[in-house]
């Protein structure tokens, strides 16, 4: 599949010994490893033949110089979105230089087809800026620090950084009395969020109160499919990785795994063509039970198909079953309670009713519009694109836009965890 349309130009200028702050290789190499590791379009570096910069010192390349400091330009062009997204931290990273940032018009842009895992380790993909607490940090502490992020579980280290447990969305609400998730509470206006922490007793408690002790732990060495098959079958979505004496040193997600069928893996050299039953598209692998309801439903209605599957989403479709926009669990407490007052949040954790009469349609809390693929959308872009637009369900059109399916992070990790085992 092509992608053409509208992504931003990043010009970044660097001299060639430039260094970010504790790095050992020059900065140019640090820049173009986090975009790398961020799942970035790509990104070229120049070395220039000659130029000056603030300082007015003209840098130029002769043969006898064996050390010359010549200058550097990485070139990065992705969707406005990621670059919005990495940007700040690309900033950060260069305290002398300049960075450009303009609009280009992309006429193509193809990707390969997928492969299995990558023969990679999990050191080599995990992240290393992890956020941990401590077990004495304040319960409400935790939440807060969960709140408006893409996790929902924090690694908890001892003093000396050993991994002693992990808190997870269903810790704070079966032991730290939540009566919702993160993403839910992260919905809520400010002075209901601070009645939901003072009722549950969230302020008086703390992290090792409610932690799970026995954590699903990684080491850098191990090999990242059998980190997938672990984390398949253990039904987790992020590792904590720990290095020989447990001291916690990175974490692998969901997203991480799911990165390496992009565009920065190397094609493998030949070798017999891949099994006719190994899925290529979605449509080979999507689900066909996905919760789906009318434009014109009743909000009663579109919260059970919200709560119906482990998605917590719905898909809104039209008469014609064309997809109009999908529904989260958060999008309906965001729009219709933001004060906790009308009993859905109960309602969401399945713990209450909301009644079909219940003022309002599917219509009124869609977000729209959709991001579809059609059924031939090779597996491969269909993660580059749930990655760029952080969207956890990815809707699969006909060519008319009929709702056929969809897939999940959940299914694309599943499918890789059996390719790398069909392959070996």
């Amino acid at each position: 599949m092509e992608i053409a349309g509208i992504g931003k130009r990043v010009r970044i200028y660097l001299g060639e010994h430039d260094k970010s702050a504790g790095a050992h290789g020059p900065l140019w190499e640090t820049i173009l490893d986090l975009l790398r590791t961020e799942g970035a379009a790509g990104a070229t570096m120049f070395r220039g033949l000659a130029g000056f910069g603030a300082h007015s010192q003209l840098h130029i390349a002769r043969l006898a110089d064996i050390l010359s400091d010549l200058p550097i330009v990485v070139e990065w062009i992705d969707g406005p979105d990621r670059v919005e997204r990495l940007l700040p931290r690309v900033c950060a990273l260069v305290t002398t230089g300049m960075i450009t940032v303009e609009d280009v018009e992309i006429v193509k842009y193809t990707h390969r087809q997928p492969r299995p895992l990558p023969p990679d380790t999990v050191g080599d993909v995990m992240s290393r800026d992890v956020v941990a607490v401590r077990p004495e940090t304040p319960v409400s502490e935790a939440v807060r620090m969960l709140l408006n992020r893409d996790y929902r579980a924090l690694p908890v280290v001892d003093d000396q950084g050993r991994l002693v447990g992990i808190v997870t969305n269903r810790d704070l609400v079966e032991r730290g009395g939540l009566s919702a998730r993160v993403e839910l509470l992260a919905a809520l206006g400010s002075p209901a969020l601070e009645r939901e922490l003072a009722s549950s007793g969230a302020r008086e408690k703390n992290v090792a109160e409610v932690m799970t002790r026995e954590v699903v732990s990684a080491r850098p060495s191990d090999r990242l499919d059998q980190a997938a098959r672990l984390m398949v079958e253990r039904r987790v979505k992020r590792l904590p990785v720990t290095d020989d004496q447990g001291r916690l040193v990175g974490i692998l997600s969901r997203v991480d795994v799911l990165r390496t069928m992009g565009e920065d893996y190397l094609a493998p050299p030949g070798g017999p063509p891949a099994a006719p039953d190994v899925a290529r598209t979605v449509g080979e692998l999507m689900r066909r039970d996905v919760p789906a309801v009318l434009a014109d439903a009743p909000l009663g209605e579109v919260l059970d198909a919200v709560t119906s599957t482990r998605l917590n989403r719905a898909i809104v479709v039209d008469t014609a079953r064309r997809v109009l926009g999908v529904v989260s669990d958060a999008d309906l407490l965001a729009r219709l309670d933001p004060g906790a007052e009308t009993g859905l949040l109960a309602a969401l954790m399945r713990r209450g009713k909301l009644s079909r009469e219940t003022p309002g349609r599917a219509r009124d809390v869609v977000r729209a519009p959709a991001l579809t693929v059609p059924a031939d959308t090779p597996i491969a872009e269909a993660v580059r694109m749930m990655l760029e637009e952080r969207r956890k369900v990815l809707p699969i059109t006909d060519a008319e836009g009929r709702l056929l399916g969809a897939v999940d992070r959940a299914n694309l990790l599943a499918h890789l965890r059996w390719a790398s085992a069909e392959g070996a």
